[in-house]
């Protein structure tokens, strides 16, 4: 006997979320945004986005804690880590070590200056004081980026503003480490998330990277 019952609906399937996270991660990597857009215009919308939340996010860390992990030389260094990940000054090693360096040759000089003239080099009262002491930070601070191989051009940022005594105690150099090595951790963690084959530490050598 033929039944007249209308036939029960075809259960919807539910996407599982693996499906969910491969078909927006295809979408909105930035592979995905280079395949839709004009490359220019897809680095320029990954660099803004990502180095924009970047900064919102190590900001809203330095307001809980109250402390200025937000500091000038970190936004070009975010710059650097978002659009053009995949260089040599935004490997990890030259980052952490480029910055450390300069922070290491800004305190370096500023102690030397200010033993020389009598009291503490300040950007406040400037003189000829400030200028020797960035001068020889900077001179220091160039040398060791090429020595070390670790090209970061920002990193003539920290050492600059240790140099004329704008950060000079442990706490206030001990915070601008921890920005570097945050942002440094956190640019990394985003890039590979966004399907950006980024060195974990060294910069990608040329024949690894051309497979051969």
């Amino acid at each position: 006997m033929h039944d007249s019952r209308c036939p029960d609906p075809v259960p919807r399937r539910r996407v599982s979320l693996k499906t969910r996270w491969s078909v927006w991660h295809a979408r909105f990597s930035t592979a995905g945004l280079v395949a839709r857009m004009d490359e220019r215009e897809a680095v320029s919308v990954v660099a803004a986005v990502h180095g924009g939340l970047s900064i919102l996010a190590i900001g809203f860390f330095s307001w809980i804690i109250n402390l200025p992990l937000t500091f000038p030389a970190i936004a070009p260094s975010a710059f650097i880590l978002f659009a053009t990940p995949t260089t040599d000054s935004a490997a990890p090693r030259s980052i952490i070590l480029g910055h450390f360096s300069g922070m290491a040759s800004g305190w370096a000089a500023w102690h030397l200056v200010s033993a020389v003239v009598g009291e503490p080099v300040s950007i406040q009262s400037g003189g000829l004081a400030a200028v020797v002491s960035a001068s020889l930070a900077l001179g220091v601070t160039c040398g060791l980026l090429i020595r070390l191989s670790c090209p970061h051009p920002p990193a003539c940022s920290s050492s600059l503003i240790i140099a004329v005594g704008g950060v000079t105690d442990w706490l206030g150099i001990l915070v601008i480490a921890v920005a570097v090595v945050w942002i440094t951790l956190q640019a990394v963690a985003v890039n590979r998330l966004a399907g950006v084959r980024v060195p974990t530490w060294s910069p990608v050598s040329r024949t690894d990277s051309d497979g051969t």
